[in-house]
């Protein structure tokens, strides 16, 4: 713990690291949200879409045909839970190491042709 000690962090950069936690909670956490209710809708109206196929069926043919059904939405809500993850992972960590580098090459710009104003001076 002694190097974390020795770390000097500007007013700045503690701002940019506490909205960088803040971006990937809530991004995170809002994606993965909206990702899932999206797929439930779909899911839900696919379940319902197939069921309702099956109302003229016997009994043991109902039967099959609902746990067919069944199967599909689990395959399907498996793969919407997966996929959701990786969607919010990337919403979420990518966009954190863009803004720092942008950030810092804008400061380093900027700075650079400051310098070059002062030398001509």
């Amino acid at each position: 713990m002694k190097g974390i000690k020795n770390v000097k962090l500007s007013g700045w950069q503690r701002r940019g690291i506490i909205a960088s936690g803040v971006w990937i909670l809530g991004a995170g956490v809002y994606t993965y949200d909206s990702q899932m209710d999206r797929s439930m809708a779909w899911i839900t109206s696919r379940h319902v879409a197939c069921d309702d196929g099956l109302r003229s069926l016997p009994r043991d043919a109902w039967e099959a045909g609902f746990n067919r059904c069944n199967k599909i939405a689990d395959d399907s809500l498996a793969l919407a839970v997966s996929n959701a993850r990786l969607d919010a992972a990337l919403v979420a960590l990518v966009p954190v190491p863009l803004a720092w580098g942008f950030t810092y090459l804008v400061l380093f710009l900027v700075h650079w042709v400051k310098r070059g104003f002062t030398r001509a001076s």
